[in-house]
């Protein structure tokens, strides 16, 4: 080598390289793992927050893996209770109305919409259990929510695939 020439050894590009060529791969596992996490969490607050009769529509709540479908991360919490529909969307009946039950009555058990097992559920994150259930557990998690998008993006910076 002249005295007007030098050279960079640039030690670790080979580690580096291999860190790239994983990276989609890790992002994709990150993703998978990291919203199943938060899915659950949904389905937490969704069944916290269910209008409560007997217990069906709580039980019936469940969140299915989460997966990578074409450039998009997919993962479902719901439940497959026709019953399950209509107490999310049907707008809440004003007035105090009985509740009929196995042949007896009960007199003042709904009162604008709710229940009265409904109404003595505890709130959860400062929502209210009844209608919009699902939807009020998604603006419960907002904040999770964010999280879980930083946690993956960590994560796979980080080279933590696992």
């Amino acid at each position: 080598m002249s005295n007007d020439e030098f050279s960079i050894k640039w030690d670790g590009l080979d580690q580096l390289i291999a860190k790239f060529d994983r990276m989609e791969t890790d992002l994709k596992k990150n993703l998978v793992a990291e919203y199943m996490k938060y899915g659950l969490l949904v389905e937490e607050g969704a069944k916290a927050l269910a209008p409560h009769d007997n217990g069906d529509l709580e039980a019936s709540i469940t969140t299915d893996k989460a997966s990578i479908k074409g450039e998009s991360v997919e993962m479902a919490v719901g439940s497959n209770s026709k019953y399950a529909l209509r107490r999310h969307e049907e707008p809440y009946r004003k007035g105090t109305f009985p509740k009929y039950d196995n042949g007896s009555k009960f007199p003042d058990f709904y009162v604008d919409g709710r229940g009265q097992i409904t109404r003595s559920k505890q709130n959860w994150r400062g929502q209210i259990p009844g209608r919009k259930y699902l939807h009020n557990a998604i603006n419960a998690t907002d904040k999770e929510y964010h999280e879980t998008n930083e946690r993956v993006l960590h994560r796979t910076l980080e080279g933590d695939g696992s």
